[in-house]
């Protein structure tokens, strides 16, 4: 690891967002506040065209200028990426990109004001969950600012959950934690368990979204409020009785609004709760430092949205021995997950894959019929293998025929097979 570095962690969420960063010279992430001496940490999701001065805002200036011009201001910006529309700002039409590229340009631009960060090493941009139109844009926007590829990171937030864990002292997750996340537009259950017999150790993150049960809104009637409380004390009462759990995590706004009574104490006896913003921006945090080579995440085999869970091999020959070659590992970010693969048809006509599930260790064979690519001589035929996720739940699987040099062209014969995740774990 550099002696010295400087890593920053973005939580990019649909109503307010957070920065963190850490360097070599502090003990753990701190996260950013938007005002130096005072705790502001929440960053509105908001940016606005101020036409008149030619100049983009973000934040809380994007939401007071919200007020003087509401067609110059974009507060959906994930929405309108996830549903690939265009932004409409002063009757004129701009790209997801472009604005959400603004949005992050200011992010970056509050940083170095506030606090002279200039240089960043790696960068890590968390996500409720990290859908592959998203991942793809924040990419894009980051390396168009000057981000290399290889120190740029996406990740969903149950995998920043278990870097913020893993970073915490082992007391504080001998047994479960239960991260209960509040906001506006959401409520979200995560219970992370640890599988400590085995090497590496799988953390797994299981995530429920109970959104049409707990709702901001409820919080205005005192009646529903009450019933809320209720509502809330029978689930962690089931939950608590069903697992051990050593540290609770209440995380968002919503949990700062007055409506927890009789639940918040029974939640406090004989376990650690902990409420705050930026659980998920400092486990973006975290994840930044372990990019830097840190070896605490080997240790673990992270098992969580945004992770692939299977083993995916390939059969071929090797001095006449049916032999298996890794294609793509179980616990990586399921984006990065590609391989390509050459191989030469050898008295067969088909490839035949074995997947194997990081979960229950099962073996399980998929075989991929060749029958339509052309006939030729034994070993005149190469096939390219290409195998990438469209997201954590389905794997795609190309085969193609390339051909054999000069003797005989590649074709436009492929065969493309869907991989179901769930069919084998």
């Amino acid at each position: 690891m550099k002696e010295s570095f400087c890593v920053l962690a973005v939580d990019f969420c649909k109503d307010y967002s957070q920065i963190a960063y850490c360097n070599e010279t502090m003990s753990e992430p701190d996260s950013v506040s938007t005002k130096l001496g005072d705790q502001l940490y929440l960053i509105p999701t908001a940016v606005g065209y101020i036409a008149d001065e030619d100049r983009w805002c973000i934040g809380e200036e994007a939401i007071s200028y919200k007020k003087l011009d509401n067609e110059s201001v974009c507060t959906d910006m994930l929405d309108a990426i996830l549903t690939e529309t265009g932004i409409t700002l002063s009757e004129k039409k701009y790209s997801a990109h472009e604005v959400v590229t603004e949005y992050f340009k200011g992010l970056l631009n509050l940083v170095e004001k506030l606090y002279q960060i200039k240089e960043i090493d790696k960068i890590v941009v968390s996500v409720e969950y990290p859908d592959r139109i998203l991942v793809n844009l924040i990419r894009n926007i980051l390396g168009d600012l000057g981000f290399l590829k290889d120190n740029i990171k996406i990740i969903g937030h149950s995998e920043s959950l278990i870097y913020y864990t893993i970073f915490q002292k082992k007391e504080l997750w001998v047994n479960d934690v239960l991260v209960f996340d509040f906001n506006e537009n959401q409520f979200f259950v995560r219970r992370l368990t640890t599988h400590r017999a085995r090497t590496p150790q799988p953390v797994i993150v299981e995530e429920n979204d109970l959104s049409k049960k707990f709702k901001m809104e409820y919080l205005s009637d005192p009646e529903k409020k009450k019933e809320m409380d209720k509502e809330f004390l029978v689930l962690i009462k089931r939950l608590c009785e069903k697992y051990v759990v050593s540290t609770v995590y209440l995380t968002g706004k919503g949990f700062y609004e007055n409506w927890m009574e009789e639940s918040i104490r029974f939640l406090c006896l004989r376990r650690r709760v902990f409420q705050g913003y930026n659980l998920f921006v400092k486990g973006g945090a975290y994840a930044a430092i372990s990019m830097l080579g840190i070896e605490k995440e080997n240790e673990y085999q992270f098992v969580c949205a945004g992770r692939t869970v299977i083993d995916i091999l390939l059969e071929v020959d090797k001095e006449d021995k049916d032999v298996f070659v890794t294609l793509s590992k179980a616990g990586t970010n399921w984006y990065e997950a590609g391989a390509r693969a050459e191989v030469i048809l050898d008295d067969v006509d088909k490839i035949r894959l074995k997947l194997v599930s990081s979960l229950s260790k099962s073996e399980k064979y998929l075989t991929i019929d060749l029958n339509n690519f052309p006939q030729r001589p034994n070993r005149t035929t190469r096939v390219e293998i290409i195998l990438a996720y469209r997201n954590d739940t389905q794997c795609i699987v190309v085969a193609k025929d390339m051909g054999f040099g000069e003797f005989f062209k590649a074709t436009d014969s492929s065969v493309k097979t869907t991989i179901n995740i769930e069919e084998y774990i």
